[in-house]
């Protein structure tokens, strides 16, 4: 006989340090939340007894959650519109938040943060994202279509919950979990995930910022769309548009220029953060933030919502701007959809975007067979033949995990010799893993979905098909400098604005800082390089602008 009782067993289900820190968070809800599962014996009986196992042992930890536990053919099923095994509702008299499929891995943080949202309601939201879905005037529907090991997915999740809370009249919010649904996401062809529906009118791939997810959400449009038809209806030329004086424009809203509005604020300048979409740049797509200072293991999404409403505590932060044109002058001229700003002085934190292969088909087949995250695709190729493009950290790290997903991986580099760690290189020669050296994809080939990569070797400019499910591409990140390139701003030799140690470009009043300007790129060396840029630009301004003539003076 065991000496543990059945709830001694549901409570170790979860590891201590994992309970502590759960026990924690739950003693902070505002009220009790319940959790409703749905099972039925089967196929799926794995699932469905990790789900009950981690679901009751939640309930073990804290008296602000209620778990019922409902066979898939009762009525409450039938009632809940439940028809998966196994599903997880969330307070479902007040909310349409579920789970189809097992909460484990990743997934499992987005139903602990389910559980949370639930529990605070609509006052823990945003009132941005209140006010934005306080406009929908008829039902939405989210499905987020995850997996255990995506470390994206539960940050989109996250989105959609939070969209439900918001406004739980309009909005459902379901997380779906490919591994159980392996059906239901071929209808809706996912190669990819975070894949996001909404209505079965509009999907996209990838993490989102929360802002502009709820745009889309509003408009059931990409973002994309929606700036292309508000910039059209804008008839106003712009002399029509209104001019406003600024000390110092941000374009970026990133750590980097949210950084620098605080302390250009600060230090007595008038300033406008603009971003063509919403706050945070790459660290609101991180899953996990381990490096910052004071902010041990926290999420991207969160350290964000922290920089924003600190930021937004000094200066106006203008999302969804997207700058139309910009020209150089004693008042340098920046065009919005709405406005006009003459500005003394511009910094640019526009960021990087991930790198691609700029092939044919490569576009054409994104999320449907190439993909630029192997955590969040992998499992869509067990068993499958697989191609990593890259040669670096990421690139190996990403080879190692495909194989160890049981695909048939070989990587493809456009030299003789890898730049990653020596661990690393190791590690790939331990697996046996297959390397093409001096190569690179010239096309992805196939019709609905990939079938081939044309390879060309760089030595002798040859070309051959090799035959593949899926292609994973990592080698690195481009920097966004359409800005800087249109003001003449000078870059180095890889894409990226070259600046002084006071972040100051080679063109008069124009700063720079952030990843866009390469070098280490973190999170605490672009907040600090933004601080550093809004600081010269305040020194500058005093040694540029006389109060009696507000005109540039040249002293470089």
């Amino acid at each position: 006989m065991s000496a543990l009782s059945a709830e001694e067993k549901y409570r170790n289900f979860i590891p201590e340090e994992s309970r502590k820190y759960l026990g924690e968070l739950f003693s902070g809800f505002d009220k009790v939340v319940t959790i409703e599962v749905f099972t039925q014996k089967g196929p799926h009986d794995e699932y469905n007894a990790f789900t009950l196992n981690f679901c009751r042992a939640l309930d073990i930890i804290t008296d602000k959650i209620e778990l019922f536990e409902y066979a898939l053919d009762s009525e409450m099923a039938l009632k809940r519109g439940v028809d998966t095994t196994p599903t997880v509702l969330i307070s479902p008299d007040l909310y349409d938040i579920r789970f189809l499929g097992a909460p484990a891995g990743e997934e499992g943080r987005a139903l602990i943060e389910s559980l949370n949202l639930a529990s605070k309601g609509a006052d823990n939201i945003a009132d941005t994202t209140k006010e934005i879905l306080g406009k929908l005037d008829s039902d939405r529907q989210i499905k987020i279509f995850s997996s255990p090991s995506c470390p994206y997915c539960p940050g989109q999740a996250i989105n959609a919950f939070k969209a439900a809370v918001a406004n739980p009249e309009k909005v459902s919010a379901w997380c779906i979990s490919t591994t159980e649904n392996s059906e239901l996401a071929e209808e809706y062809k996912v190669g990819s995930v975070p894949h996001t529906d909404f209505n079965n009118e509009i999907f996209f791939i990838g993490l989102e910022a929360e802002h502009k997810f709820m745009m889309q959400l509003l408009f059931l449009k990409t973002l994309d769309d929606i700036l292309e038809e508000q910039s059209a209806k804008s008839e106003k030329s712009n002399e029509e548009k209104g001019k406003t004086e600024m000390d110092l424009v941000i374009i970026g809203a990133g750590p980097a220029g949210m950084s620098a509005g605080i302390y250009a604020k600060r230090s007595g300048l008038s300033c406008v953060v603009l971003d063509k979409q919403g706050v945070g740049g790459q660290i609101a797509l991180t899953p996990k933030v381990e490096n910052y200072p004071g902010f041990p293991g926290i999420n991207g999404f969160e350290l964000v919502e922290i920089l924003s409403s600190h930021a937004r505590e000094y200066t106006e932060i203008k999302q969804f701007a997207e700058v139309q044109s910009i020209k150089y002058g004693e008042r340098i001229e920046i065009v919005t959809d709405e406005k006009t700003y003459l500005a003394k002085g511009i910094l640019l934190a526009t960021g990087v975007k991930v790198r691609m292969l700029g092939v044919p088909g490569e576009e054409k087949f994104y999320g449907h067979g190439v993909s630029y995250c192997a955590t969040c695709d992998g499992n869509f190729y067990r068993g499958g033949k697989v191609l990593i493009i890259g040669g670096g950290n990421t690139a190996l790290t990403d080879a190692l995990h495909l194989k160890h997903l049981g695909a048939d991986t070989t990587i493809v580099h456009r030299g003789d010799s890898f730049r990653a760690e020596q661990v690393l290189q190791d590690s790939i020669k331990r697996e046996g893993i297959k390397i093409i050296w001096n190569s690179v994809v010239s096309e992805v080939l196939g019709e609905d979905q990939v079938v081939a990569a044309r390879i060309k070797n760089t030595t002798d400019n040859t070309e051959s098909d090799l035959e593949t499910d899926g292609i994973f591409v990592a080698i690195g990140q481009t920097p966004n400098t359409v800005l800087a390139e249109k003001l003449g701003v000078e870059l180095h030799a890889d894409g990226f604005i070259k600046v002084d140690i006071t972040q100051r470009t080679n063109v008069e009043r124009v700063y720079a800082a952030g990843d866009v300007t390469g070098g280490v790129r973190q999170i605490i060396t672009a907040t600090g390089q933004g601080a550093a840029a809004a600081l010269t630009a305040f020194e500058d301004f005093n040694r540029f602008y006389t109060d009696e003539a507000k005109i540039a003076k040249n002293i470089w």
